[in-house]
């Protein structure tokens, strides 16, 4: 007896210990040295790359300069996770992509784990339940996996209807770094309701206030919750200040602050307003749930009645497919609703579902469209506790049926992570280039100039792929820790910048024979560097362009300007 008990204890430990070992290999292989050079499995190719490159920023100067646009400070982004690992790395010496990819997907992974055991058995005080939860957290998956089977004869589809799931989360660190800030705000919320601690007050209002810098996403929704959370609560019990309201009070200012902070309180636009835009490209992209005759048929579609009901259709199959089984969970939430059983935190919940189902439904973000379904993660993590209290029920009835239902919803799950034990990877940053980039690292500080991304190079390449090939990164400001003309032309258009005007400059530079504008363009934009590979050139001389030649491996050239 006292065996089992103790069993019973230290399984969270073992469930949380085994999940972060597996699912942190979406990450710990990529940013390591090879016989080729450094490789990146996955979207680390390219989002990781970001990230290093605005983290080396963030480790000379606050607010960061733009790494990838020279001369310009960054605004429109949340920077906060990057802000943070640039501190540990200047106070520990600890390199950037050593805890980018080794040590805070770790460590992010095991909080997850507990903070999700933690909030669940807070509220339900059900270990089967927390347990549940802490594996759907890890490992729940989509309905892609059913349409990849049937298509093409093996599991896969994970972000086959547009959302990322569980398995992926490491792979968004601001992400997975929000999730421990609502986790934690919320545990503190439920377990200190109608507190009158000033102190309190505080504590939940910075933590959700916080989550806004990590993760602009994560702030609006737990600050729209929260709005509509204390307007449901005053209309109901006629109290204007009560303790969500000073929640809601605090948390709004702070979050402004973050965000003036930030430089995106006084941006531009950042959502346009585009109905149903998930769920037409959802249909139309050839790597999603790709049904042409239905996209031909909706869109020459002239009768307004069919087209409602086709557009209801695709809505359910969006919800559907991307919840997976957890649609099993909202027979509890209903349940609880019409006996009325919901506590606080199911209220709470049912708000944050409502805006991050509704927001990617009808916005988009502008620059890159596909960025709003970010919203919708958060709709996923939370719908699995409501599997985990369906599940846990059915457990009395059938341990089998649960563990059957729960090897169905981590299909995709196993299909994502096996792409993570391949070799070769799909991108790397080749020997010569690591030589090169730590040539210019330990030059005096300038912008460097790199030549214009083709995106039909990889065409002809092997894995791994270089990066200057892979995707349009920032992997020269990342590596040199210097800033680029222009690089990475994907989150420029995130960040609303305008790059394109300074893509045809480059082009035109590299491509003319006019001395007096390529010297201009030079002097203009205070390049001090030029980064080329072997194969990239320009059509004027260095001597003519009153450029040196400083580096030189064979397979890279750099070049500095003359003062």
């Amino acid at each position: 007896m006292l065996k089992t008990k103790k069993i019973n204890k230290l399984l969270p430990f073992f469930l949380i210990f085994f999940s972060t070992a597996l699912i942190s290999l979406t990450m710990f292989r990529s940013g390591l040295k090879y016989d080729f050079g450094l490789g990146f499995w996955g979207p680390n190719g390219h989002d990781a790359i970001w990230h290093l490159s605005l983290i080396n920023q963030l480790k000379q100067q606050v607010p960061p300069q733009n790494p990838i646009y020279s001369g310009e400070l960054l605004t429109n982004y949340h920077w906060g996770f990057n802000l943070l690992v640039a501190l540990i790395s200047n106070l520990t010496k600890i390199s950037a992509i050593t805890l980018y990819f080794q040590i805070l997907p770790i460590i992010f992974s095991l909080l997850i784990g507990f903070l999700s055991f933690k909030l669940s058995f807070l509220i339900t005080k059900n270990r089967i339940t927390s347990l549940i939860f802490v594996f759907l957290n890890y490992f729940a998956g989509s309905f892609g996996w059913i349409y990849t089977l049937i298509k093409d004869g093996h599991i896969a589809g994970e972000s086959l209807f547009w959302s990322m799931q569980s398995a992926s989360t490491l792979l968004n660190p601001p992400f997975a770094l929000s999730l421990i800030l609502l986790l934690i705000g919320l545990i503190l919320w439920y377990r200190h309701y109608n507190s009158k601690s000033i102190k309190i007050l505080l504590i939940i209002s910075l933590i959700f206030g916080l989550s806004g810098s990590i993760k602009i996403y994560a702030g609006a929704l737990i600050g729209l919750s929260l709005v509509f959370y204390y307007l449901i609560d005053f209309i109901k019990n006629k109290r204007i200040i009560n303790f969500n309201f000073w929640i809601c009070l605090i948390t709004g200012l702070f979050s402004l602050f973050i965000l003036y902070i930030l430089g995106i309180l006084t941006s531009k636009q950042l959502l346009e307003f585009k109905p149903l835009w998930f769920i037409s490209s959802m249909i139309e992209s050839i790597d999603k749930f790709y049904w042409p005759k239905l996209a031909s048929f909706k869109y020459n579609q002239t009768n307004i009645f069919i087209s409602l009901v086709i557009n209801i259709f695709l809505i359910v199959i969006f919800l559907i497919g991307n919840l997976g089984l957890r649609l099993l969970g909202f027979f509890t939430l209903y349940q609880k609703a019409i006996s009325a059983k919901l506590v606080n935190f199911d209220k709470l919940i049912i708000f944050l579902f409502i805006f991050s189902f509704s927001i990617p439904l009808f916005f988009v973000q502008k620059g890159t469209a596909w960025n709003t379904i970010q919203f919708f993660y958060y709709f996923l993590f939370f719908a699995n506790f409501y599997l985990a209290q369906f599940l846990s029920k059915l457990w009395l009835k059938s341990k089998f049926l649960v563990f059957i239902i729960l090897i169905i919803t981590s299909l995709t799950s196993y299909s994502t992570l096996k792409d993570y034990f391949g070799n070769p990877p799909p991108s790397s940053l080749p020997n010569s280039e690591i030589e090169a980039l730590n040539f210019l690292k330990n030059q005096p500080n300038g912008f460097v100039l790199t030549y214009p991304y083709n995106k039909y190079i990889k065409n002809n390449l092997s894995t791994p792929i270089p990066l200057y090939a892979y995707e349009t990164t920032a992997y020269v400001s990342a590596f040199s820790f210097k800033q680029s003309f222009l690089e990475d032309e994907m989150n420029l258009d995130i960040t609303g910048f305008d790059w394109q005007t300074r893509r045809s400059e480059s082009e035109k530079f590299f491509s003319t024979d006019n001395e007096y504008f390529a010297r201009g363009f030079l002097n203009n934009n205070n390049i001090r560097y030029i980064y080329l590979l072997n194969d990239q050139t320009f059509s004027l001389d260095i001597s003519t362009l009153q450029i040196d030649k400083i580096f030189d491996n064979g397979q890279v050239k750099i070049y500095q300007t003359r003062k």
